[in-house]
């Protein structure tokens, strides 16, 4: 469900948090009556990053979408293969699915070694049955994009149809957006969102105490937020 909250009212949310999150704090205060503009300021050049590491752990539905079904198609007919030249907004990739595959793709490996041969090998590479995608660069018209590799179909087909191509486009920073316009996030993502805002305006502050409580907040909101490594919980950043 989508939240209808805007610009203002989300920094007003997280404006709240810090507050209530100071005055818990035996030193704290800092932000009761403080410079509003200011911190304002602070909270929209926070919220991409806090927004880079909800969108890595969270449903993507969750966050907006956009289609690139009608982006140029190169198809490799003889090899079952091809490419789509991916927005110049791209950022993660929701679902992309050719005609005649059994199922879509709802992850795109970056280009590597390893993967480019794994893919390259007719036994090897994804099938209509298991399909992989790719993130590649490929120079079109003479400049150099993003592109999504796809594999494969049946060699020798006549045409490639894209039946679903759907993305994740980066987030517009708050401060290039009207404070009445809306933030198209779900409901789901907004709180934790807000905590993680929070928290690093305070580690910008040096209030780090303060910053990893939130942070726990957020990640009790949605255990997604925490890693584990070596038997250490720690946050993604």
């Amino acid at each position: 469900i989508k939240s209808e909250m805007t610009k203002q009212e989300f920094i007003n949310r997280v404006l709240l948090i810090m507050n209530e999150a100071s005055m818990a704090d035996p030193a704290g205060t800092m932000f009761i009556g403080a410079d509003t503009a200011q911190v304002d300021r602070q909270i929209e050049g926070s919220y991409v990053d806090a927004w880079r590491r909800c969108v890595k752990v969270m449903p993507r539905s969750w966050f907006k979408n956009n289609s690139f079904k009608n982006a140029g198609l190169v198809p490799n007919l003889a090899q079952g293969t091809g490419y789509v030249e991916l927005p110049d907004d791209f950022y993660l990739l929701s679902s992309f699915k050719m005609q005649g595959w059994q199922k879509a793709v709802k992850e795109a490996s970056m280009i590597n070694e390893l993967v480019s041969s794994i893919q390259s090998n007719d036994y090897t590479r994804g099938s209509e049955i298991r399909p992989v995608c790719i993130i590649d660069l490929e120079e079109v018209s003479g400049t150099v994009k993003h592109v999504l590799r796809y594999y494969s179909l049946s060699k020798n087909l006549t045409s490639h149809v894209i039946e679903q191509a759907i993305y994740v486009p980066v987030v517009t920073p708050l401060g290039e957006i009207e404070t009445t316009a809306e933030l198209e996030l779900s409901d789901q993502v907004i709180e934790p969102l807000a905590y993680i805002t929070a928290s690093t305006v305070f580690t910008m502050h040096e209030k780090t105490a303060i910053a990893q409580a939130l942070d726990a907040r957020a990640v009790e909101m949605f255990p997604g937020l925490q890693s584990v490594r070596n038997g250490v919980t720690t946050v993604k950043q």
